[in-house]
């Protein structure tokens, strides 16, 4: 087995943590209150504080994580980041640490950080999230399994993403997104259901139907409020994964975003 090496150029604070097989790169620097577990390789430049990390990531260079947060009010408080397993950061990646002790910010397991994305302060991300390149997420964000964030886009504090969910290269999101959508726009709108990540995913038929069928009665029918069809929906005897789709509607605190009523007659078709 291969032992943990550190490039001679490297600074590694006496009470970091490292597992076995680790490798840090050249001119990397491990500050204090950081533990790495085994298999997981810290390329040049990189500096990393007040961060536990999980085995077999793999950052490629010049990522900044657990540094202070761009937040006013941060008193300078020994917070932290919290990171799983099997997650690819890329270049230039920044990922701030909490502004409490109480609540880290946290990245899963089999993440991908696209190259100059930013995780903000106070952040929970879930497992198989993408961010793609130059995506910015501010603080107090969740963002729940397998949702793909394209480049370019910016999520407001405080909005929660659901889970397979797939937000546009170029969107603003200002209001909390349901599971399961696409949204675009530059404050953006839901223009459907992200069937072709379903699918992969290995959603039957069925499925998909039951969750689009609640998607119209939630989004494009105006006859009912979204409370009064969230109440239709749920004495209808709900799937799991419409049952997950209102108990997100009813939790928020930001607000739904809307519908994009145009665009989906023409891709009625393709949304099936």
């Amino acid at each position: 087995m291969q032992e943990t090496t550190i490039h001679p150029s490297a600074i590694i604070d006496p009470s970091a943590k490292l597992g076995k097989n680790v490798q840090i790169g050249p001119y990397a620097i491990i500050g204090k209150n950081v533990e790495i577990g085994e298999g997981t390789k810290i390329g040049p430049y990189c500096v990393i504080e007040n961060t536990t990390m999980g085995k077999n990531n793999d950052l490629i260079g010049n990522a900044f994580i657990g540094v202070k947060p761009q937040d006013l009010s941060y008193k300078g408080l020994e917070s932290r980041v919290v990171i799983g397993d099997n997650n690819q950061i890329r270049e230039n990646v920044t990922i701030h640490r909490a502004t409490s002790l109480e609540t880290p910010t946290t990245i899963g397991n089999n993440c991908l950080l696209m190259a100059n994305s930013h995780v903000a302060h106070d952040c929970v991300l879930g497992n198989n999230i993408i961010l793609v390149n130059c995506c910015g997420v501010a603080g107090h964000v969740h963002i729940a399994n397998n949702a793909i964030l394209s480049g370019l886009s910016a999520v407001h504090q405080f909005v929660r993403i659901g889970r397979f969910s797939m937000l546009s290269g170029l969107s603003g999101l200002t209001l909390d997104m349901p599971p399961f959508c696409r949204a675009t726009g530059t404050r953006a709108k839901l223009v459907g259901l992200n069937t072709v990540g379903l699918r992969r995913a290995g959603w039957t038929r069925e499925q998909i139907s039951a969750v689009k069928n609640a998607y119209k009665k939630l989004f494009l029918d105006t006859t009912h409020t979204m409370k009064e069809t969230l109440d239709i929906l749920e004495k209808e005897n709900p799937t799991p994964e419409v049952k997950e789709l209102i108990d997100f509607c009813r939790n928020t605190k930001r607000g739904i975003m809307s519908a994009r009523m145009h665009l989906h007659t023409q891709e009625e078709g393709s949304n099936e």
